[in-house]
């Protein structure tokens, strides 16, 4: 026999088996590929349904859970039998083995531990018994606090789990991985449900809030000026709703009964160079110029208490974009005289069409209080299963930066900081960016306001540094119509009510950006400009006044050195009537608030 065709005979021998193996490897993994994805799928829809309110009876719960128990456990089983365990350690296919039956390993980890603890808090909070007309249950809400935390733990113990899987499987990994990251994030904010919920909700005696009903046709930093507001009122979970008024009814200083406002002096310095001249302590429509709500709130409540003596327990704000996602998982508000308001129609109607249709100041404050109470009504009287609705439609309100929460109580306040409710400007090094369009004359042309904003990162070349050079172009457009009335149209930085028959808008335009960054060059319609440079938060603030011709755009280019080169960019939306375009090029974006499992109490 030739020597050629003894190798032949041995290369065969050899390739045979190697074939079989492949072959066996390739089955069992598609078997376990094929049954991992019926499971992740089974446990989306039910984490979904879960977080929604939608909780299964024990005997559908215990046959979904135990589907995908079986499901992980065949995939994990699939992948760990001796044949694929010898594979795992051949150097040029170990590593996919060896990530694979870790991640099916996670999986039927959290399918066996997880799910059921996620279960049980989901039927503890069951929304159906949570809440009962404007009434939370308070001891369903403290009854939560050990299922919830066995669910953090076993989605915790999850997440550590994936992390560990290797990189050569990093799409399947990062996608069940995002999926567990959002589940952590909505068991935190149950967690601080709990946390803040009883004591904030009147749990430990009667709590009281000044209720503000923003204005976004007259813009501010975080929503508009106050267009109505009333006091809200917490005992033993029950909440009601007491003295609603337009803002023509805002309280006024009483220096002879109450105490009296603070003035510039008592400004932290960056607060009193920069808001100053506007004395946000004093003025309700400039009190929530800064954008960090927390500040806001401590000047509304210093007004209200000097105004009326009452020494409110926080501040809750919501603009009518959140208030029309509240009337969609109710039903419509009924006004006093019949008329009925849809949630589609709301925002148009407080917002636009109520200054063409009432000329009288005090009629339009009462429209406004009539408005606030119709909604109110209509949410309260929603019913008990519209709860689900009702808590979908606030965490998107919340989402947007549509509601706002604070808290006078110091241990509440530091918690609330830490997420989007409450409202902080967060001091984080990194790549930043919040633009702000603020009413400059007094007008309500912000309705009208169209914003568009493109972001781009270009990092450092490798070895010459960590940072990089963001280019930022804001867009703003004044889209109003013609003929709108005049106290639309008005202007107080043009002698008030008269004149500007064109409807030209005046925006204070800022830019937030990283700490430490710093401005290289900034240019307006193609020109440089000069922009004011201010600080809040360790942030770099760039403002300019901007005037807004109807139908004319402005564009602002601005060039910024960020220091470091990520990991992502931290966004801080303001929210308007109509949202901003956003484009970001160069990194990726993330919230200005990390709501986790093991850093939201930090």
């Amino acid at each position: 026999m030739s020597r050629r065709r003894k190798l032949l005979i041995a290369a065969a021998c050899v390739a045979g088996p190697l074939l079989v193996v492949a072959a066996w490897l390739g089955i069992r993994g598609w078997l376990a590929y094929s049954r991992l994805s019926d499971a992740r799928a089974q446990i989306s829809e039910l984490q979904q349904r879960l977080l929604a309110g939608d909780v299964p009876d024990d005997a559908e719960l215990s046959r979904i859970i135990g589907q995908i128990g079986q499901r992980t456990r065949s995939a994990a089983g699939l992948t760990g039998d001796p044949v694929w365990s010898a594979a795992a350690h051949l150097p040029w296919a170990g590593c996919p083995l060896r990530g694979a039956h870790q991640l099916a390993d996670a999986v039927a980890g959290v399918a066996t531990e997880g799910l059921p603890a996620v279960a049980d808090a989901a039927a503890v909070l069951d929304p159906a018994t949570l809440r009962t007309g404007m009434t939370i249950n308070l001891v369903s809400l403290r009854g939560g606090a050990e299922p919830v935390a066995r669910a953090i733990s076993a989605v915790d113990e999850f997440r550590a789990a994936l992390r560990a899987v290797p990189d050569c499987v990093d799409g399947t990994r990062d996608a069940a991985l995002g999926q567990a990251d959002r589940l952590a994030s909505a068991l935190a904010g149950l967690r601080l449900a709990i946390e803040l919920g009883p004591s904030m909700l009147g749990g430990d005696g009667e709590r009281r809030y000044l209720l503000v009903v923003q204005n976004p046709a007259e813009s501010r930093a975080n929503g508009g000026i106050i267009g109505a507001f009333g006091l809200l009122t917490a005992r033993d979970g029950t909440l009601s709703l007491d003295g609603v008024s337009g803002n023509g009814q805002l309280p006024q200083p009483q220096p002879r009964l109450y105490p009296p406002l603070p003035t510039n002096a008592d400004l932290p310095p960056e607060l009193a160079d920069r808001y100053g001249p506007y004395e946000p302590t004093r003025i309700w429509a400039n009190s929530n110029l800064t954008p960090d709500y927390p500040t806001a709130s401590r000047f509304y409540t210093g007004q209200y208490l000097a105004g009326t003596g009452v020494r409110v327990d926080g501040t809750v704000s919501i603009d009518p974009t959140a208030l029309s996602y509240l009337l969609a998982a109710t039903k419509p508000a009924v006004l006093p005289d019949g008329r009925v308001i849809r949630a589609d129609e709301l925002v148009r109607v407080v917002a636009s069409d109520v200054y063409a249709q009432i000329d009288d100041p005090l009629a339009r404050d009462e429209f406004f209080a009539d408005v606030g109470e119709a909604v109110y009504e209509a949410v309260t009287a929603g019913g008990e299963g519209s709860t689900p609705g009702l808590l979908r439609a606030l965490g998107r309100a919340v989402g947007e930066g549509r509601l706002l929460v604070a808290s006078n109580h110091e241990d509440e306040q530091r918690l609330l900081a830490t997420t989007p409710l409450g409202g902080a400007l967060p001091t984080a090094p990194g790549p930043f960016l919040a633009v702000l369009t603020q009413n400059a004359a007094a007008s309500k042309l912000d309705y009208w306001l169209r914003r568009e904003v493109d972001y781009h990162f270009q990092p450092v070349p490798a070895g010459k540094g960590s940072g990089g050079i963001a280019t930022i172009t804001i867009r703003l457009l004044n889209a109003a119509p013609d003929g709108l009335p005049e106290y639309v149209r008005y202007r107080l930085d043009r002698g008030g009510p008269g004149g500007n028959q064109d409807a030209q808008n005046q925006v204070w335009l800022s830019v937030y950006t990283g700490v430490g960054s710093q401005l290289l060059d900034a240019r307006l319609d193609g020109e440089r400009t000069t922009l004011d440079q201010d600080r809040e938060r360790e942030h770099p603030v760039l403002s300019a006044f901007v005037p807004l011709d109807r139908g004319r755009p402005r564009t602002l280019v601005l060039h910024v050195w960020e220091p470091q080169a990520g990991p992502a960019l931290t966004v801080r939306e303001q929210p308007l009537v109509t949202p901003e375009k956003l484009t970001v090029r160069g990194l990726p974006t993330r919230s200005p608030w990390v709501l986790d499992t093991q850093s939201h109490a930090q």
